[in-house]
């Protein structure tokens, strides 16, 4: 495949690392349920080689809880 493995990453750290890698066309498709999904930023969750570059599927992930608010 062309480029590193970006399949979890959030999306803005996907785009970095292929960038930094030299892949110059990234094409990202959003997914997400029918009923919508939750609030969490963007993340990999398919990543293809395609004829210009990579083509990546992205969907809305849970949001991580911060440690102070894990603790209350």
């Amino acid at each position: 495949m062309n480029g590193p493995s970006v399949i979890a990453r959030p999306l803005l750290v996907a785009e970095r690392l292929l960038a930094d890698a030299g892949v110059a066309a990234v094409e990202v498709q959003r997914t997400e349920p029918p009923r919508g999904g939750p609030a969490g930023p963007l993340r990999v969750i398919r990543q293809r080689e395609t004829a210009d570059g990579i083509e990546l599927v992205v969907a809305p992930s849970v949001p991580l809880l911060n440690r102070e608010e894990a603790h209350d």
